[in-house]
């Protein structure tokens, strides 16, 4: 995977890839000035097919978007079919992002993709106290989060509503303050937290394959 070159695209090219992810199309409808801000800290990637875009075993602080093509997360033995394939529009890298720990399976551009093209934040600009972003900007990063996790997690329980860890879900606190506050910011943080690690038990259980992708 190589690092492109953001002006090799045009402005306009850049914007209308990053409008296929929900977030950059919040940001960008709600404050012109931290969009600008977010753009110019988005890096942009490009794989080839084939080409291996994470490393299992590897640990970073980057979230990534995949803007273009189609990625497949690889299960351990060459001969097992891919636990999941990542479509234009969707985050990855979650779960090491939030927990420091390192990515659990490679990630490759499918062969049947000519390329990929990648977008990448690194999460300690919006977790640092002295991050650049707003308040509202960071919020709509959480949130985005936070629904990422939970969503896979629903899948789960609908899979196995009896499993264990469904009651360990609905005791994760849910926030009732003043909305876009600190004090909501600093609650989804929690959330994030909380749901990542019981999205790891989950996952380390082997209960399917849906969801491996949270664990890279």
């Amino acid at each position: 995977m190589e690092k492109a070159n953001n002006n090799d695209y045009g402005q306009e090219r850049v914007r209308q890839l990053l409008s296929g992810v929900p977030f950059f199309n919040e940001i960008y409808r709600d404050d012109a000035e931290q969009f600008d801000l977010l753009e110019n800290n988005t890096r942009l990637w490009v794989a080839g097919s084939g080409d291996e875009v994470i490393r299992a075993g590897d640990v970073d602080s980057t979230l990534y978007f995949l803007l273009r093509g189609q990625l497949e997360v690889l299960a351990d033995s060459p001969a097992q079919p891919p636990l999941y394939y990542v479509s234009p529009g969707e985050a990855f890298g979650t779960l090491s992002m939030l927990l420091g720990t390192p990515r659990s399976a490679d990630i490759r551009v499918s062969e049947s993709a000519r390329e990929a093209v990648i977008a990448s934040l690194d999460f300690n600009d919006f977790s640092e106290d002295d991050s650049p972003y707003t308040l509202t900007t960071r919020l709509a990063f959480y949130h985005m989060i936070v629904h990422h996790i939970r969503w896979t997690l629903e899948v789960k329980r609908m899979a196995n509503p009896n499993h264990e860890l469904v009651q360990s879900m609905r005791k994760l606190p849910v926030f009732h303050g003043e909305k876009g506050s600190q004090e909501e910011l600093e609650a989804l943080r929690e959330q994030a937290q909380g749901l990542a690690e019981l999205l790891c038990r989950w996952n380390e259980e082997g209960q399917g394959n849906t969801g491996a992708l949270q664990l890279t």
